[in-house]
């Protein structure tokens, strides 16, 4: 449970991260039409972020490094079958290596290729155009990110309702009660014990009848003048003999 909550609360850190490169971001994906004043804010920005203390970056890396080995480690358990669930787990070490993948070759050489400090008048300098498109893909590369951390965020939720509807699910068993069963059991076998009278069994499926019901019937009166079937009265008369 531990491992699935840090890599729960390292998968929010980096997702936080990750969001606050929107005030540089929006101006390079949803700026229409986009103009070199928006670049060149998105350039200095990234700019800031490359030069920054270096401290920062070992942390972002610590934090990233420990969200991958607690679902490593939880994908290990659960593949030994110690209470785990492997799908959830294989899914979100897989996502988070495909992060950690991007950022060591995509992210991090894009953004320390830009040069700090900056030309005053950027827009007009040659390495504008290699700055804007390098501040693009950081851009994408940032979005990629952030689908992929929401996407751990939502299998860690999900295995988390597995985990608790399996456990809820395995609740203890109810015995069913011996005394009213044999309550049941009982009364069912002393009425089986005292046969009703012939006359008596409107629900008696169609079968051969015994002597003795035979003479039961024969001796019963005739009811509104209807004679008794011939196969009735040949059993009594042979009974009777």
């Amino acid at each position: 449970m531990w491992r699935n909550a840090i890599t729960t609360i390292t998968t929010c850190f980096l997702l936080g991260t990750t969001f606050t490169h929107w005030i540089a971001d929006h101006n390079v994906l949803w700026r229409s039409p986009l103009t070199p004043a928006a670049l060149e804010t998105s350039i200095r920005y990234y700019a800031l972020v490359g030069s920054g203390v270096s401290a920062l970056g070992w942390v972002y890396l610590g934090v990233g490094a420990a969200s991958i080995l607690a679902a490593a480690t939880r994908l290990v358990t659960g593949w030994r079958g110690q209470s785990g669930e492997v799908l959830f787990d294989g899914a979100s070490l897989l996502l988070l290596s495909s992060i950690a993948y991007n950022q060591a070759f995509e992210v991090f050489p894009t953004l320390h290729s830009i040069p700090s400090p900056l030309p005053a008048h950027l827009t007009e300098s040659e390495s504008f155009g290699p700055l804007a498109t390098a501040v693009r893909d950081l851009a994408n590369d940032n979005i990629i990110t952030a689908v992929m951390l929401t996407g751990v965020v939502f299998l860690q939720a999900g295995r988390s309702y597995a985990t608790r509807t399996s456990s809820e699910g395995d609740g203890p068993v109810m015995m069913p009660d011996t005394t009213q069963s044999s309550a049941l059991s009982s009364s069912a076998s002393s009425s089986s014990g005292t046969p009703k009278p012939v006359s008596e069994r409107h629900a008696t499926p169609f079968r051969e009848l015994t002597e003795d019901e035979a003479m039961e019937i024969a001796m019963l009166p005739e009811s509104n003048g209807v004679p008794q079937p011939r196969r009735v009265q040949k059993l009594a008369h042979k009974s009777a003999k």
